[in-house]
């Protein structure tokens, strides 16, 4: 699935966050976040987007049939622009369309479009990516029916938890790690740029996953019967697993620390077990690392 930040958001993004360090903030408002969805918008073929920007998301599969969000929003803003600062600008928004629901953080200037089943971001420059800017975080834990199929994201300022989920999950971040728990059924996406990527199995996943990160490390975590096909693609890394139910070439590993280690090709696959679902991971500075339980 892909995700559009256009640039104008990333680089407002940036200024906040250089403005906020450069700069005194004396205005600071923390409130409570309350939003529930219920189950007479949802159906089985739903797919929940969330989008954030600053903050922690955590996300729990239950076996209710509404979304319950809960958690704490954080504005603060520079002593000479009382004016503009005004907390209340700053919310939880939804859109339904196409049997796709999105839940966003809605802030001044902002303007959102839906492009082929995408939230996309546009910012108005003139009236809020100027040195006037407010900061702003939003701190989330949700209650997701598990059939659903998600969709998760955060920016900046916090790391993404999915966990207990049935019908596949892609979570992605920027700025920090993403962590997936027992996410079984469907596609399992998990990806972000500065920042670690763990994913723990207790059953072993049904369909193929991909897990990606730029600067950081992945690590998989399973039952001793884990089963999988995996293709390891690293510039400046090598994969570890202590597992010995495998298939590889031999003359390509070695054991450091009780745990296996191989240098491999990008083509290069390995069976775990009796194979199974697919399994990437794609890093460009860290190593992987495939462990049991």
């Amino acid at each position: 699935m892909k995700r559009i930040y256009l640039l104008s958001l990333l680089l407002g993004i940036l200024s906040l966050s250089a403005l906020a360090q450069s700069n005194v903030i004396s205005e600071r408002v923390e409130e409570e976040v309350e939003m529930r969805i219920p189950a007479s918008e949802l159906t089985r073929e739903t797919m929940f987007h969330f989008n954030n920007i600053n903050g922690d998301l955590n996300v729990e599969g239950y076996d209710g049939d509404e979304i319950l969000i809960t958690g704490k929003k954080i504005i603060t803003g520079k002593p000479n622009v009382r004016r503009s600062f005004d907390p209340d600008d700053f919310y939880l928004d939804k859109i339904s369309t196409n049997g796709h629901l999105f839940v966003f953080v809605r802030h001044p200037g902002l303007e959102v479009e839906i492009e082929e089943n995408d939230l996309s971001y546009r910012s108005n420059k003139d009236n809020y990516w100027d040195e006037n800017i407010q900061g702003f975080e939003f701190n989330l834990q949700m209650k997701v029916p598990r059939y659903l199929m998600s969709e998760i994201s955060t920016i900046n300022a916090g790391e993404v938890v999915v966990e207990n989920m049935d019908h596949g999950v892609d979570a992605a971040n920027i700025n920090g790690s993403v962590i997936i728990r027992n996410v079984t059924g469907g596609i399992i996406n998990a990806e972000t740029v500065n920042g670690n990527v763990i994913a723990e199995f207790r059953d072993n996943p049904s369909d193929d996953v991909e897990l990606h990160t730029v600067n950081g490390k992945i690590e998989v975590l399973a039952s001793k019967n884990f089963s999988a096909h995996v293709t390891f693609k690293s510039l400046h890394g090598e994969l570890y697993t202590d597992f010995d139910n495998r298939s590889y070439r031999s003359d390509r590993s070695n054991k450091k620390d009780g745990m296996s280690r191989f240098s491999i090709g990008s083509s290069d696959t390995i069976q775990f077990g009796q194979g199974g679902p697919n399994m990437l991971l794609r890093l460009l500075n860290g190593n992987a690392y495939i462990k049991q339980l």
